[in-house]
């Protein structure tokens, strides 16, 4: 209701003005004007979320006060927690800065410059790609999120900057979305792939690097494209070699294969930890950059994986 000014929301519609869900995050606008949009935003537990600089540095301020839950603030220096009832807000923000909620979480967002639209149209289609391929292939559902979880944690024991790593994080939670293209029968296949069939799974880096081309505000095609390149120039689908391969695509390369080679695939069980990690450090120099694998290698350590 408006009284000259005063608008008085009632609550009786819950979904406010407008709302973006995701699998793993709700946001909701409740309120706009001369610019100030105010949502509510929702995040599932052990999801990582960035803030990012905005472009061509327009002048904004985004506030995020804790309604309920706990949020975690991850840098290269140290961790941060952030309890219900307290904020953060960013202001003149140069780089990007990554959170995880460690708890279902809460959160009141005020920006001062509109963003909802933004972010919904950005990500919406993506989530819902990721969300088609886990149906499409059981084996591989959950995959990238895991891939995500594991590739942050490899940065920050690399003590990668936080531009990097808001970057690697996006880019590892979809870099599979062009096998979306691919037949479900090859996806599902038992056996040993045909030539063919092969040639049809190489190209989904480029298809997925396509596809993230649709984020506004931030490029992480080429990370997405290079996902599956080898140091030795073996892999595809370009042949890339040593330092012609990005930092965050190596980061990628070892948490991927590290975790397809753990879960049960259509063409072979799951191996163990230790036969993975066997492998990879088998492979380090080779196809893996021996720093990721020793960055790895420490991480699974402090997690008591190994």
């Amino acid at each position: 209701m408006n009284y000259n000014g005063l608008l008085i929301h009632n609550n009786k519609d819950q979904d406010g003005l407008d709302k973006v869900t995701l699998d793993n995050s709700e946001l909701k606008l409740i309120a706009s004007g001369d610019g100030v949009e105010v949502m509510i935003q929702a995040i599932n537990a052990n999801i990582t979320f960035d803030i990012y600089p905005p472009e061509d540095n327009a002048p904004i301020m985004e506030f995020f006060y804790v309604i309920e839950g706990q949020v975690e603030y991850l840098s290269t220096e140290e961790s941060v927690l952030i309890n219900p009832h307290e904020y953060f807000y960013t202001k003149n923000l140069t780089k990007p800065c990554v959170f995880k909620a460690l708890t279902k979480v809460k959160l009141l967002y005020v920006s001062s410059q509109p963003v909802f639209h933004f972010i919904g149209e950005s990500l919406t289609e993506l989530h819902n790609i990721n969300k088609e391929i886990d149906l499409k292939d059981k084996y591989t559902r959950g995959h990238s999120e895991r891939v995500q979880n594991l590739t942050i944690k490899i940065a920050l024991q690399m003590q990668l900057n936080r531009d990097k790593i808001a970057s690697l994080a996006l880019a590892a939670l979809f870099h599979d979305l062009g096998k979306i293209f691919i037949d479900d029968k090859i996806l599902r296949k038992p056996g040993k792939l045909t030539f063919d069939e092969y040639e049809s799974v190489k190209l989904h880096p480029e298809n997925s690097a396509n596809y993230v081309k649709k984020i506004k505000y931030i490029d992480v095609s080429d990370i997405v494209l290079q996902h599956h390149e080898r140091i030795d120039g073996s892999g595809y689908p370009l042949g890339l070699k040593d330092d012609k391969i990005c930092i965050e695509a190596k980061i990628i390369a070892v948490a991927d294969t590290f975790d397809a080679m753990t879960t049960d695939r259509p063409y072979r069980s799951a191996v163990t930890p230790k036969e993975a990690i066997d492998e990879i450090k088998r492979l380090s120099g080779i196809w893996y950059d021996p720093s990721v694998v020793e960055a790895f290698i420490l991480t699974l350590q402090k997690d008591g994986i190994i």
